[in-house]
C-alpha cells in the first residue's frame, strides 16, 4: 500500500504539469491565430498591374522620301498597349483608374535618365482626356487595350535617330503606368505608379511570337532610383544621313520599307 501511495504522489504533480503546459499552448495558438486574423482583415487590399511583353507597332517609325532620295523621321507610328489589372485579394472589390501611360526608353543601361518618349492620357470618343475607370471583383482582372499614335516630332526623331538599326529585333523599354484605385468600404483613394520591365518595343507582324505578362512593379518594390526627362528637340529640317550609311545599310533599310512588317 506504501508503494501505491507513492506512485500517485509521483503521478499527480506529473499530470497536472502537462496539463500547464497544454494550457500554455493553447492559449499561445489562440492569440497567434487571432493576430493573424487582425492582421488578414486591416491588411489594404492592393492592386496589381501586369503589363503585355511588346508594345506593338504594324508600321516602321521612318519612311523613305522618294523625293530626296533619304531616309527620315515618321510623321506618326500607331502602337498598341496592352495592360492587366488585377486584384488578387478575396476580401473586396477595387474601383481602379488608369491615369497615364508613358513609354520609357533606357539609353544608359539603368533606370536613371530614360528617355520618355511618349505619354499618353486615355480618351473617351471625344478624344478628350478622361480616366479608364473599371471595377475588379475578388480574383479577377481587366485587360485595357488600346492603340494610340505617336505624333511628337521630338519622339519621333529620337526614335529614327536611336534605334532605327537595331529595329528589326526591336528594343527594351519600362511602361510606367500612373493609377488612382480605391477598395471597397475604403473612403480614401490611392494613387500609385507601377514600372513594367522589361517590355520590347518593336514592330511586330503574323510571325511574330506571343509576347507574356510582364509584372509591374510599384516604387517601393523596384529597389532601384528611377527618373526620366524628355527627348531632345528635333532639328529642323531632320540631316539626311543616307549619304553616310554604307551600301549594304543603305539596301537593307531599302529591303525593311519596302517589305513592310
Amino acid at each position: 500500500m506504501a508503494a501505491c501511495r507513492a506512485g500517485e504522489n509521483t503521478t499527480f504533480p506529473f499530470l497536472a504539469t502537462v496539463r500547464s503546459l497544454v494550457a500554455i499552448v493553447v492559449s499561445v495558438l489562440a492569440v497567434a491565430v487571432v493576430v493573424m486574423v487582425i492582421v488578414f482583415v486591416h491588411r489594404p487590399v492592393e492592386m496589381d498591374l501586369q503589363s503585355y511583353g511588346y508594345v506593338q507597332t504594324q508600321e516602321w517609325w521612318w519612311i523613305y522620301n522618294n523625293t530626296t532620295r533619304v531616309y527620315e523621321p515618321a510623321k506618326e507610328v500607331p502602337m498598341l498597349i496592352i495592360i492587366h489589372a488585377l486584384n488578387p485579394s478575396g476580401r473586396g472589390q477595387i474601383q481602379g483608374n488608369i491615369n497615364i501611360v508613358r513609354i520609357m526608353d533606357i539609353p544608359n543601361a539603368s533606370f536613371v535618365e530614360m528617355v520618355d518618349f511618349s505619354r499618353f492620357e486615355p480618351t473617351n470618343a471625344s478624344f478628350e482626356p478622361t480616366n479608364v475607370s473599371f471595377d475588379l471583383q475578388p480574383h479577377s482582372s481587366h485587360r485595357y487595350r488600346r492603340w494610340v499614335s505617336l505624333k511628337d516630332p521630338a519622339s519621333l526623331y529620337y526614335l529614327y535617330d536611336r534605334h532605327h538599326q537595331d529595329a528589326s529585333l526591336g528594343f527594351p523599354v519600362m511602361v510606367v503606368v500612373e493609377t488612382t484605385y480605391k477598395p471597397a468600404h475604403s473612403e480614401k483613394s490611392i494613387n500609385k505608379t507601377y514600372y513594367c520591365w522589361p517590355v520590347t518595343f518593336l514592330c511586330s507582324d503574323s510571325s511574330t511570337p506571343d509576347g507574356g505578362e510582364v509584372p509591374c512593379k510599384t516604387e517601393e518594390d523596384l529597389e532601384y532610383k528611377v527618373s526620366w526627362r524628355s527627348p531632345p528637340p528635333a532639328p529642323s529640317p531632320p540631316p539626311a544621313v543616307a549619304g553616310n550609311w554604307t551600301k549594304l545599310e543603305h539596301n537593307r533599310m531599302r529591303l525593311r520599307t519596302s517589305d513592310g512588317p
